[in-house]
């Protein structure tokens, strides 16, 4: 628990932020005209957090994180908490929104447009009808936001991409705090609150979908062991070869 202090203190000013921005943000008229230069930001900020983008973010964050002082033992169990904690999220991710079949915030709009009877009723309709739908929602709503629609016609919760935010945040963001390296940890809570803005602008999201997201990472974050004894052992047995001579033992 020690060893995770600062993970969980950031995921809980993480949950603070989105608290913030929930409290201040009206529901987005999805109908109302977008800019490119702001629909292009928006999409960026979402595709990073998206499949098109997530593994270009996990890179930077990777280089950022093999400047930090570990040891090689160190690298190899925080890097298996990584890699356990992202399989649990991305999997339990599909799973849950199977089992709670709650309606993307846009199904309720087109409801409301008649375009079809109800949010519900719009996971009864197959892929090229979904699409047949959204086309003709598009003459009045900006292809900044139909183009996400057209992309993610699954459920709403949990939010995918905030639950892959909160991931960094949790062990990016603890790390970056341990080690008082404040610019990229600013920069990545900066990057994640603009990820969980996103989801609402587009209308992918409520804001319970992005707290209860948040709240599911803390615990999984909590639950997953630090695998120090196993990153001993990987430590002893893996060559002193490149990539990880630019890993030596500092800490002794």
């Amino acid at each position: 628990m020690q060893s995770k202090k600062f993970g969980l203190l950031m995921i809980l000013v993480f949950m603070a932020v989105i608290c913030l921005i929930t409290s201040l943000y009206q529901s987005a008229d999805l109908s109302a005209s977008v800019s490119n230069e702001y629909g292009l930001f928006i999409t960026l900020l979402t595709d990073s957090a998206g499949h098109k983008g997530f593994l270009i973010t996990l890179v930077i964050l990777g280089l950022l994180f093999l400047k930090l002082p570990f040891t090689r033992a160190q690298f190899f169990s925080k890097g298996l908490q990584l890699g356990v904690i992202l399989l649990i999220g991305f999997t339990s991710k599909a799973a849950l929104k199977e089992l709670t079949e709650s309606p993307r915030p846009y199904t309720e709009w087109l409801a409301q447009q008649a375009l079809i009877e109800s949010a519900e009723g719009f996971y009864d309709l197959n892929s090229v009808e979904r699409d047949g739908v959204i086309i003709v929602a598009s003459e009045s709503v900006s292809s900044w936001r139909t183009q996400h629609w057209k992309g993610e016609k699954d459920y709403s919760f949990p939010s995918g991409h905030t639950i892959f935010v909160a991931i960094c945040i949790v062990f990016f963001g603890g790390l970056f705090a341990q080690y008082r390296q404040w610019l990229p940890l600013s920069i990545l809570m900066l990057w994640a609150s603009g990820v969980a803005y996103s989801r609402l602008w587009i209308g992918m999201h409520r804001p319970e979908d992005l707290f209860a997201s948040i709240a599911f990472v803390a615990a999984v974050y909590l639950l997953v062991p630090p695998f120090n004894h196993l990153g001993d052992k990987l430590a002893q047995q893996w060559p002193n070869s490149w990539p990880f001579k630019l890993l030596p033992d500092r800490a002794k």
